[in-house]
Formats: C-alpha cells, structure tokens, sequence
C-alpha cells in the first residue's frame, strides 16, 4: 500500500540520516611501550548495519602513509612484518601488534575500515600515540625473607608490560610449584605475575632467591632476596655457625 511504501522510505532515510552516529571505535590515546619488544595496541569499533562481506582494516599514520594492510606491497617498507590486526577484524576487533618497537614508531596512527561494496570510514579523531620506554619498570617482588625450616613458602614476582600476545617469562632460581596470573589493565597496560610455592629446608639458608623476568625481544632484568631458615633444632634459634655459608 502506499502509505507502507512511505513508512518504509522514512525508515530508510532516517537510517542514511543515523549513519554518522553509528561510525565510533575505543582506542586509548596513549601506550606505553617497550623499545625491542612488541606493544598491542587494544581497538574496537562499530560500523552502521550493513550486509558487509569483506573487510579490510588499516592502520595509518599523520601523514596517511599505511603501516598495516593485508596486502603488505602497500604499506610502509620499515613496518613490513612488523605489524598485524590481532582478533577478528568481521567481529569489530581492530586491536594492532607492532614487533620491535623502534624509537620512530611513536605515531600518531588511527585505524580505517573498508567495508567491501558498502562503505569506508578513517576514525581520524581518535588518535593513538606510543609512549616510548627504554628499559622495563622496576619488579615488584615480595616473599618473606626470615622463614622457618619445613614452613610453605609462598614469593611472588609481577611486571608491568604491554604486549599480551607475548607475555614476559618468568624464571626462578628455586624449584617449586608455578602459577600464572595476567590482570589486563587500562591503555593497554598489562601486568603479568609468577608465583613460585615451595617448602622450605636447611639447604635454603642464606640462598639467594631470585626472579628473573625476559621480555619478548630479549631484554631481561632480575632482581633477588636472601633467605634466612630458622632450623627446628632444640634450644636453637638458628643454625649452628659451622652450617652457615
């Protein structure tokens, strides 16, 4: 009828007339990242309704040139096998990796759709910066240093980092049982934790118990506490000076 057909074309323009308001991403203005390493820099964005067959996302920088598109012809030479869309771009994920991270990877970049037969769209005001760090932050290490012999021990060993796909490894100079634990953060921001648990015994006095953490790319740091058992000897507090070392 005519009065369906018409309620039908306002319908349709008011759909053309909703289409900017529906074009929007969440990309945090800024990353920390760590020279050498790889960053992640976590991307969403939302497109107006369509039947969209193909996708194709792009990262670019200020000055339009391309760092990131599936045909690696097209983009910048120095980011060739550097960078890569993580996730499923269908699925609204623009989330980028860049592998070692060099001085000039700073940005801006923003990220672009093309949605095949439809539409494209550059989110040019939402800008994503990388803030550049030399070396990695400090380790916050924790475990008790004054233990006594036969008692659980529990000592933990957390990093701050921004490259999920690539977590830091963790190793220990004890033997023990090892647990995992990644706390997504904000802006990227990721800390990763190792926890070693072991039982203590007279061998462990006066050891150095030590965390070492290796970042993807290679650079490390550690950082280590000396332990102090107190044995189970009668009418002792400690060990006998001849068992110390």
């Amino acid at each position: 009828s005519e009065k369906k057909r018409k309620y039908m074309h306002l319908t349709c323009l008011l759909n053309i007339l909703n289409i900017p308001s529906s074009w929007a991403i969440d990309v945090p203005s800024s990353v920390k990242g760590l020279l050498g390493s790889c960053v992640v820099i976590p991307c969403s964005y939302n497109y107006p309704n369509a039947k969209v067959q193909t996708f194709t996302g792009i990262w670019t920088n200020d000055g339009n040139q391309v760092i990131y598109h599936p045909t690696e012809s097209k983009m910048l030479e120095q980011y060739r096998r550097r960078t890569k869309l993580l996730g499923d771009i269908s699925k609204s994920n623009c989330s980028l990796m860049i592998e070692n991270l060099q001085q000039n990877d700073g940005g801006p970049f923003h990220f672009r759709i093309e949605l095949g037969g439809y539409n494209s769209f550059s989110y040019l005001n939402k800008k994503v910066s990388i803030s550049m760090i030399r070396e990695p932050n400090a380790i916050d290490f924790s475990a008790h240093e004054d233990i006594k012999e036969g008692q659980p021990v529990s000592a933990s060993c957390s990093v701050f980092h921004s490259c999920p796909t690539y977590p830091p490894a963790f190793h220990w100079s004890h033997s023990g049982e090892q647990h995992f634990q990644a706390q997504k953060l904000h802006d990227g921001q990721w800390k990763a934790t190792s926890i070693l648990m072991f039982r203590s015994n007279r061998t462990d006095h006066n050891k150095l118990l030590q965390c070492r953490v290796t970042y993807h790319g290679g650079k490390h740091q550690e950082t280590s506490k000396t332990l102090k058992v107190k044995c189970k000897c009668h009418g002792q507090t400690n060990f006998p000076k001849n068992l110390e070392r």
